[in-house]
């Protein structure tokens, strides 16, 4: 009997060791803390709801002061909870994603140039030290498991740790399929990681050979050019230090030529860097001559956009001032202008003829009107005269409307074959470009306004010819006066003496 009890107790004490060395082994385990965080989180989360529902069943009770103790301590208590919840939510759906995935990867570099290199080289290391993570992680969930079981197993024969052996048996279920979850994430990852490796050394490989290529053929260049020197020097004239000077200038620029001219030929598919170069050495020069690198600039836009060229007539408004003319020439500064008699210099400017210079950067600043671009050589315009109340004002538009299409038949037709061909290169809906004649009631009469498609460079003309016309047209008629201010003058002798006019009968 002694013998039996002594073996219990050997027994107890030995079964004791193992438990204990098992949680001491998986007390930091990273997958034990985050299966416990997660376990913790749902236990909030439940008592969370069932305090929210007893909560609202005492609020269905007739309120009072018992009651209301109650519900002041669930508040309490459930804010409480709440505010743990909300610590421990990132455990909510996805709790062992930062040990099964890999964290902070950047996208694959391209290797284009030698100061990548280093890059690429960086990158690789990132990616296997992310390897060498995700796979310490697995080593650490797979030992857990391990000591897990075994737990497990001690467990199972002490019937008094029933509930402990549960608890070790949930948690053997969920890590196992965190572990399934990881192994796969794994293999994904390191085929996909041995790829973009291999394509990230090859580039690096391609660099390489290719640096080398241009440094020997730089030290080339540089030998031969040495060698030059010194055979020119010794024919040279000893005593003409001119010639010696020269000749070295001449060759170390012909060197210094051919190395950039290599450099460049060899990396011209980097053009953000060449634009980043030459963007730093002009910073200085851009800042001080703002306005020539915008009128630069804008000579880039307007020559690569197409939307002003030479020959076009242009409006532009500047300092409240407008010019309309013909341009001339577009060079890298500057928009030259010939100033034709239009209808702006006959109303507003009473000058024509000269020769004006827009800064090319105005085309970021300021409304410019093109009135032929794309070929389009016309422009609509009116012409508004007023006849009396008492005139026969349809038979004044029909007139006005015979006359404008007389004039501009062509310029329409012309205008209709421009506007389809637009249609290709713009949104534009069908255009009515006959003439329209628009009535309306002034003060004065009823004022009659044609509107037709005109030669834009020669719409003073065309608006003289049909201005005149209409005038004669109207004054033939007898049922059409053309309506203007006048002013009435009575003669002393028509007054009463009250002031009111005589009526002569």
């Amino acid at each position: 009997m002694r013998i039996i009890l002594l073996f219990l107790i050997f027994f107890i004490n030995v079964y004791s060791d193992e438990l204990s060395d098992i949680e001491l082994n998986i007390k930091n385990n990273p997958w034990i803390i985050k299966y416990k965080n997660y376990n913790e989180y749902n236990i909030i989360y439940n008592e969370m709801i069932n305090l929210e529902s007893k909560i609202d069943e005492l609020k269905k009770l007739p309120q009072s002061l018992e009651i209301n103790n109650k519900l002041h301590t669930l508040d309490k208590k459930y804010h409480t909870i709440k505010k743990q919840e909300e610590l421990l939510r990132n455990y909510k759906n996805e709790p062992y994603k930062e040990l099964i995935e890999v964290q902070n990867v950047n996208e694959i570099p391209r290797i284009t140039n030698p100061f990548l290199i280093s890059s690429g080289l960086s990158y690789i290391n990132n990616i296997n030290s992310q390897i060498k993570i995700i796979e310490d992680n697995y080593r650490d969930l797979d030992n857990l498991l391990s000591n897990l079981h075994i737990k497990a197993k001690l467990l199972s024969r002490d019937n008094s740790k029933k509930q402990e052996f549960q608890n070790t048996k949930e948690m053997i279920t969920e890590l196992d399929s965190a572990k399934k979850i990881s192994s796969l994430y794994i293999d994904i990852f390191k085929k996909n990681a041995n790829n973009d490796i291999k394509k990230v050394n090859n580039d690096i490989k391609k660099e390489s050979l290719k640096l080398l290529y241009i440094i020997v053929t730089i030290a080339v260049i540089s030998i031969i050019s040495f060698i030059t020197k010194f055979l020119l020097k010794l024919y040279a004239q000893r005593d003409d230090n001119n010639n010696g000077y020269m000749i070295n200038k001449v060759i170390n620029v012909a060197n210094i030529s051919i190395i950039i001219l290599i450099l460049l030929f060899a990396y011209i598919e980097n053009v953000a860097y060449i634009i980043a170069i030459i963007g730093f050495v002009s910073a200085g020069l851009a800042i001080a001559m703002k306005d020539w690198f915008m009128s630069f600039f804008g000579y880039i836009v307007i020559v690569g956009g197409g939307s002003i060229k030479s020959g076009d007539r242009i409006r532009v408004v500047k300092d409240n001032t407008t010019y309309v003319g013909d341009v001339i020439d577009i060079s890298m500064l500057r928009i030259t202008l010939y100033e034709d008699v239009t209808y702006t210099t006959y109303k507003y400017n009473r000058r024509a003829g000269r020769i004006i210079f827009i800064p090319n950067n105005l085309i970021f600043t300021t409304m410019i009107a093109n009135y032929s671009h794309s070929n389009m050589k016309t422009v609509w315009d009116g012409i508004d005269i007023t006849i009396t109340f008492n005139s026969n004002y349809k038979k004044a538009l029909l007139i006005a409307s015979n006359i404008a299409k007389k004039y501009s038949s062509g310029y329409t037709e012309s205008t209709r074959r421009n506007l389809s061909m637009l249609k290709i290169k713009y949104s534009i809906r069908d255009m009515n470009v006959e003439p329209r004649v628009f009535s309306f009631i002034v003060p004065n009469g009823i004022k009659i306004s044609i509107w037709f498609q005109t030669n834009a460079y020669a719409t003073l003309m065309i608006n003289s010819l049909i201005s005149g016309e209409i005038v004669e047209s109207f004054l033939k008629e007898n049922d059409i006066e053309i309506s203007y201010p006048t002013t009435t003058i009575i003669p002393k002798d028509k007054f009463l003496t009250n002031g009111e006019v005589l009526n002569e009968q």
